[in-house]
């Protein structure tokens, strides 16, 4: 079954998830005087999660606690195990009865620096 956990509390945030990882490529293209594209990628790909949500009332409080306090969170769904730190939670979008659906992006490889 799929779900959404904080892995530092293991509470779970939700079992109704869609996910898709996606991945980005850093790269620049340059084009010669004949023509003739020479492309340059840049370090590793970097890997992100896209998960779109629906959460009750105390599922939003924790997924805002865990977009301020970054834990790692664990996504379980059929493809498998995936873990994260939140780099993007969008706006809550109320359907009914007290639940919401929202888009959430995890980061796949990362660390947290105090400022």
């Amino acid at each position: 079954m799929s779900h959404l956990k904080n892995t530092e509390t293991s509470e779970i945030i939700t079992r109704y998830v869609s996910f898709r990882k996606k991945q980005e490529v850093i790269r620049t293209v340059q084009i010669a005087l004949d023509g003739t594209e020479y492309l340059t990628r840049f370090g590793s790909p970097t890997a992100h999660y896209e998960l779109t949500l629906y959460v009750n009332e105390t599922g939003k409080a924790t997924l805002m606690a865990a977009e301020d306090s970054v834990p790692l969170l664990e996504c379980s769904v059929r493809q498998g195990v995936f873990t994260g730190r939140i780099v993007e939670l969008g706006s809550f979008d109320y359907q009914a009865a007290s639940w919401y659906k929202v888009t959430a992006t995890l980061a796949a490889v990362s660390e947290v620096s105090d400022p």
